[in-house]
């Protein structure tokens, strides 16, 4: 069993390239789930709730996008979140990973990780592939990918804020093992994707 990571910048179509490989036969993790995951459970959610009072709706729920705002403007407050909801992802991630290792099958897993070089996952797994576009293209998906999510436009500053609470998207793919560049058209990144898929068959192999 082989199972690499997937990381790369904001926006710049982590979700497409799973999905992708998916279509392949692939199966695929992502830490984003395990987050949406940590969120449903009972201990974790009261600490982010008392933690973060003025993201929370007339209910006394979460408003993930007032969250996003908050973190994303703040990096004590988004450190803050990540203390308090990073333990119960990695362990997630950490149970699935050893379990998966264990097996004997000869399988090919990927996992979507976003933060993998910021929080040095990178051992964890046994490549990695790093996503990337274009700077005009990424801050394009962003905006409207807020738009879609929240029907919030960003500012120019907000866009520069959720992109600064990453490392630059160059620095990631310098890190990676195989990097994979999702600036053109879903038909362009399949024809792509079949030629990584083939390369890592013949990794695991060999």
């Amino acid at each position: 069993m082989a199972i690499w990571a997937v990381t790369g910048g904001i926006a710049c179509g982590k979700s497409a390239v799973i999905a992708a490989f998916e279509r392949l036969g692939v199966t695929c993790y992502s830490a984003d789930i395990d987050a949406r995951e940590a969120m449903g459970d009972p201990a974790v959610n009261r600490a982010v709730r008392d933690a973060f009072p003025d993201a929370l709706n007339q209910h006394g729920q979460l408003d993930r996008a007032t969250l996003g705002q908050l973190i994303y403007a703040d990096t004590t407050r988004r450190k803050l979140l990540g203390q308090i909801m990073h333990p119960f992802i990695r362990a997630r991630m950490r149970e699935r990973i050893e379990q998966n290792h264990a097996s004997t099958i000869e399988l090919l897993e990927l996992y979507e990780v976003p933060l993998l070089f910021e929080g040095s996952l990178e051992s964890w797994f046994d490549g990695t592939i790093c996503v990337t576009c274009s700077p005009d293209e990424q801050k394009r998906r962003l905006c409207e990918r807020n738009r879609a999510r929240y029907n919030i436009e960003l500012s120019d500053d907000e866009v520069g804020q959720m992109l600064a609470s990453q490392l630059p998207v160059t620095e990631k793919a310098a890190l990676a093992d195989i990097v994979i560049d999702n600036s053109g058209s879903t038909d362009d990144l399949q024809g792509v994707l079949q030629t990584v898929y083939m390369r890592l068959l013949h990794k695991m192999r060999s």
